[in-house]
């Protein structure tokens, strides 16, 4: 194999979690060097490198993005929420997350444009979690701030399994983090809540466990 061909067999190796000795073993048997074959590597992993960094600096500029855009959102809902009905702030909360999944969605499976759709699915979920508030406040509903942490986690670990966004199983460890450190101060949180608070932060972090070594295979 010439050089192209060896980078081509190498990468679609990996792909497929074939350990390196098992790539050296084929690749020996065909009549390549060892010398051919720790260059190509060499060429691939610091082309990895690349990209694994660019990677990472596009997804934390998309999650900030995500994040201002629905600051700003709610900012201007809330200077306007006192004028709104009652009716209107559901739909109004319910209509945004719904758009913000469906075209998330639609950019992420549909058109390839993984980042900028998992940036909207992000938003999503930071309207549904704001949404909880928002209505609870509406409605004078008299509940623990704790209570909304653990149905904003429970929405953010049935969305990262529907879609396979790990990076919400991050999100939802920390509001199950946040819910039971707030709980422990405040008894009439009710404690089968927390204990599905527990075992969804359990789920989280265990899914997140076996990706990382997935990866790492």
């Amino acid at each position: 194999m010439n050089n192209k061909e060896l980078v081509v067999f190498i990468n679609h190796a990996l792909e497929q979690l074939k350990s390196k000795e098992d790539i050296y073993k084929t690749l020996l048997k065909k009549g390549n060097t060892i010398d051919e074959i720790n260059l190509v590597f060499e060429h691939i992993y610091k082309n990895k490198g690349k990209e694994d960094s660019q990677g990472k600096m596009t997804r934390i500029m998309t999650v900030a993005a995500a994040i201002l855009i629905g600051a700003g959102i709610f900012s201007f809902v809330a200077s306007n929420w006192q004028e709104m009905s009652k009716i209107f702030k559901i739909v109004w909360i319910i209509s945004a997350m719904i758009f913000s999944y469906s075209l998330g969605w639609y950019f992420k499976e549909k058109l390839n444009l993984i980042k900028f759709g998992e940036s909207l699915i992000l938003l999503g979920v930071i309207i549904y979690g704001a949404g909880i508030f928002l209505i609870a406040q509406a409605f004078n509903i008299r509940e623990n701030w704790p209570d909304g942490f653990i149905l904003w986690m429970l929405g953010s670990i049935a969305m990262g399994y529907a879609i396979d966004f790990y990076l919400l199983f991050y999100l939802a460890i920390i509001f199950g983090v946040i819910s039971m450190i707030g709980a422990s101060g405040f008894l009439l949180t009710p404690s089968p809540l927390l204990i599905i608070a527990s075992i969804a932060t359990f789920v989280a972090g265990w899914k997140i466990r076996n990706k990382i070594l997935l990866e790492l295979k």
